[in-house]
């Protein structure tokens, strides 16, 4: 079922979605439509070890891909027209499948989550060509681990997270050639979540685990209009969570304990407007 998922949103990282690139002579009473992004590319993970206690692995390397719906509405707004700008977005990371070995210990280990969110975003100057914007983004983020060891002892762990919380954020879009946008983006917030891990095989236990964390992003990007309607773009993203849920290796990796993960990627989108008027 995971796969068929990964396959029908292309897997996905969104955070940082933009709307295509505006006319220059765009004026209030001429901006209001819809449009779609899908992004992906390249994500690698720092932190959190999974296996042990004789064989630990850092997640490495993987894949991620993201699917945004936004509408953008500079003529009467969104929600009572305090909102300029509301997307949803669906991300997903994929770690890969990695191994590790020591020990007389071999284990391989998949990690992935979803992170899924909505957007709602104020511009502090709706007619200006050089958009800043302020924004509140809820947020929940559903990961999962699996570790299968073998040697001394045969194993399998499964364990599940859940992420729930709200950043505040602020992005600029600045023109810097007549198709061509800067994009900047920094976010912050809070978080609470929760964890369970189970073990079975030659090493059974049980933990669980709730904890409180702060999320925090940093992200820069381009955006090259091709035609009225479609922008390409490339987007480079620093991801920061201070306490993700992970296994303790003073006990084995047998129960629950937090550790700070960042997460670094580097992607190209392509954005469509499909509805509205927006020059």
């Amino acid at each position: 079922m995971k796969k068929i998922l990964i396959a029908s949103t292309i897997a996905a990282a969104g955070t940082f979605a933009m709307p295509a690139l505006a006319d220059e002579t765009m004026t209030k009473s001429d901006v209001d439509f819809f449009y779609a992004e899908i992004e992906g590319g390249y994500a690698f993970f720092d932190g959190v070890e999974l296996v042990g206690p004789t064989a630990t692995l850092e997640p490495e390397g993987g894949a991620y891909g993201t699917v945004t719906l936004g509408h953008v509405s500079i003529d009467d707004g969104i929600i009572g027209g305090y909102v300029d700008r509301a997307e949803l977005w669906v991300s997903y990371f994929d770690n890969g499948d990695d191994s590790a070995s020591g020990g007389g210990v071999s284990a391989t280990i998949e990690r992935d989550y979803w992170d899924i969110g909505v957007r709602f975003q104020h511009y502090y100057d709706q007619n200006a060509t050089d958009k800043m914007m302020w924004g509140l983004e809820p947020f929940i983020l559903l990961g999962s681990a699996s570790v299968v060891q073998t040697g001394i002892l045969n194993a399998r762990a499964e364990g599940d997270t859940t992420l729930y919380g709200a950043m505040l954020s602020f992005e600029s879009e600045h023109m810097i050639a007549p198709s061509t946008m800067l994009l900047l983006r920094a976010a912050g917030g809070v978080y609470g979540s929760s964890a369970d891990i189970a073990g079975t095989g030659g090493l059974v236990f049980n933990d669980s685990n709730t904890s409180a964390g702060f999320r925090g992003q940093l992200a820069v990007g381009l955006k090259q209009q091709l035609t009225p309607r479609t922008s390409i773009g490339a987007t480079a993203r620093l991801d920061y969570f201070s306490d993700m849920p992970s296994t303790d290796p003073a006990t084995g990796h047998q129960t629950l304990t937090t550790d700070e993960l960042l997460n670094v990627s580097v992607g190209v989108n392509l954005n469509y407007i499909f509805g509205g008027t927006y020059q």
